[in-house]
């Protein structure tokens, strides 16, 4: 989004959960000319607690703070995250209207839903440096009424029994596959945000299946 940073954000299409990866200086700029309204966003990850991915943190906490709906923001954050936030505040006499909870990583799932799964992966443990893998559920097809209809199969609960692609018996005795009524599943988003271009046997458990791969440098990207 800015400053070289790797900051991007994913909004999941099936619960539309909006997740932020790290907070540059700029980010609020970036993300109202994006259209991207700041109220949508209740997730932040930090890869890491360089000041590059943390510069934009206190405005954008600062900005969320006006809008009286929200209830709660979610940081997740490598150890010394709470520690640094609660200088950063210090600092700015900053003060917020929702409850601020800080999720320290460690290693694995930082978030598993039946829609979706965020993965941690540590890549320079004394830096405490992560890599993070987002995994969207594969979404369903669209189901094909028309081709139920000419089944004699009505409109109802059975309906919803064939989209997930169960079987039934027909009253005639036939039996009916929910799979030769829906159209083909389409796979869900998969990103993954790298620290090297080396592939590791931890990304390699990953990346085959990846939509996005993000690499992180200090270089312009």
């Amino acid at each position: 989004m800015g400053n070289n940073s790797p900051s991007f954000l994913v909004k999941c299409s099936q619960t539309s959960r909006v997740w932020l990866f790290n907070c540059p200086e700029g980010c609020q700029h970036t993300l109202m000319k994006k259209q991207i309204k700041l109220h949508q966003i209740n997730n932040i990850i930090f890869t890491n607690l360089d000041n590059r991915n943390t510069a934009g943190i206190m405005g954008l906490l600062s900005s969320l703070s006006l809008n009286c709906s929200l209830q709660q923001i979610n940081i997740y954050g490598p150890p010394g995250t709470l520690q640094y936030l609660q200088l950063l505040r210090k600092y700015s006499q900053t003060t917020f209207r929702y409850i601020l909870k800080i999720h320290t990583i460690n290693y694995g799932y930082l978030n598993f839903n039946p829609s979706y799964a965020i993965q941690a992966y540590p890549s320079d443990v004394y830096k405490h440096t992560f890599e993070y893998s987002f995994t969207e559920k594969e979404k369903i097809g669209r189901f094909q009424s028309d081709k139920a209809i000419s089944y004699k199969i009505n409109k109802g609960p059975m309906y919803g029994y064939l989209k997930y692609q169960n079987k039934c018996i027909m009253p005639d005795g036939l039996i009916v596959s929910g799979d030769n009524f829906t159209h083909q599943h389409s796979m869900g988003l998969k990103i993954s945000l790298l620290n090297t271009r080396r592939i590791s046997r931890l990304h390699n458990e990953v990346i085959s299946e990846l939509t996005h791969v993000i690499f992180s440098s200090k270089k312009n990207m």
